[in-house]
């Protein structure tokens, strides 16, 4: 062989050729593709818009006040309050009323709370079950609102003494969201004292002891139906919110995509809300999913001037003022003071 030979040279990859075929069915992928992306943007669009808050409370007797107003439709036409319409809002500042329920009637735990979305700052305001309020009925407490009238009626009561309708509301039937508490395995929580009440039924019977513990979900209901302390009323609310901030914070550090089949079914079971899926999850990946809960998560009583009875039943007497300036420094959505000649609190005594 000669030494200037010209060396073989290796053959080039045969461009593949595909059949009319093939080339259907790829640009039908990519097609689907595009539309997969395209749908998914428009998603994210559509449900992680900002909420629109709902200023004004619904006329009474409209079949519509259960409806919620998802994001960006148009409020429906209702009664102006004059109030709200001489203010302005705050900007994404949102109300939300929390409400625990054990028999679905009575609400046991009353909670105003405040969300600053651009602060990632909550406020929640605890209202005694025992507040008495302005209304034509012998029972005069909050707590019986709810079963008195629905949800809608225990919005307006709550107006009534805050001069402010809850842009949002949450009913949780404790009963069935301690299922919750299962799910994930327990939560840890720091019973504050001994708490023993027998009862005929032994499902309602409460015994539990002192000290830090793993709750799981038969304790934890027995834990928030617990009364008999001495600070009443106050002692349960105080308790009750702990727990529930315990609760949020063990199922934001455990939460897995693997439990999202067994979760759906208590959370539908046990939670009535009027906001939309899509508010949810821009409240969740705008605010829950960032907020520190030690710092930025504040718990406040609803200030009261004293206990009485009126006509047989115990009642809580808000102090008018005091209650005024909580509002003012904390769930105040306005962008002016809320004066304490606004809050319709009474005070009636025999």
């Amino acid at each position: 062989m000669g030494r200037y030979e010209q060396q073989p040279q290796p053959r080039k990859p045969r461009k593949k050729t595909l059949t009319p075929a093939k080339r259907r069915r790829r640009r039908r992928i990519l097609s689907v593709a595009g539309i997969v992306a395209l749908s998914l943007c428009i998603w994210l669009a559509i449900y992680l818009t900002t909420p629109p808050a709902q200023v004004d409370p619904p006329p009474v007797g409209d079949p519509a006040a259960a409806n919620p107003v998802a994001s960006g439709d148009t409020q429906p036409d209702v009664d102006k309050d004059p109030v709200s319409q001489e203010r302005g809002r705050k900007k994404n500042f949102y109300t939300v009323l929390l409400v625990g329920t054990l028999d679905d009637y009575n609400t046991d735990t009353i909670m105003l709370a405040s969300v600053d979305a651009d602060a990632d700052i909550v406020n929640v305001i605890s209202i005694p079950r025992d507040t008495m309020v302005d209304i034509d009925v012998k029972n005069k407490k909050i707590n019986g609102a709810y079963g008195r009238d629905g949800i809608e009626e225990l919005c307006r009561e709550v107006q009534d003494i805050t001069a402010i309708y809850p842009d949002f509301y949450c009913v949780v039937n404790m009963a069935s969201f301690v299922k919750i508490v299962d799910l994930f395995g327990g939560v840890e929580f720091n019973v504050p004292y001994n708490m023993y009440h027998p009862d005929a039924d032994s499902r309602y019977t409460i015994n539990l002891q002192k000290g830090m513990q793993t709750l799981n979900g038969k304790k934890a209901l027995q834990m928030v139906r617990f009364r008999g302390t001495s600070q009443n009323d106050f002692g349960r609310m105080e308790l009750q919110r702990n727990f529930l901030v315990a609760i949020a914070k063990k199922v934001l550090n455990s939460f897995t995509l693997a439990q999202v089949t067994d979760l759906i079914p208590i959370v539908n079971e046990s939670v009535k809300t009027n906001m939309p899926v899509k508010d949810m999850l821009w409240f969740y990946t705008n605010v829950v999913s960032e907020i520190d809960f030690d710092a930025n998560v504040h718990f406040h009583a609803m200030p009261a001037e004293a206990t009485g009875t009126y006509k047989g039943l115990s009642y809580v007497y808000l102090d008018k003022q005091a209650v005024a300036d909580l509002l003012n420094e904390t769930v105040n959505p306005y962008d002016q003071d809320i004066q304490a000649s606004e809050l319709n609190i009474i005070r009636l005594e025999s």
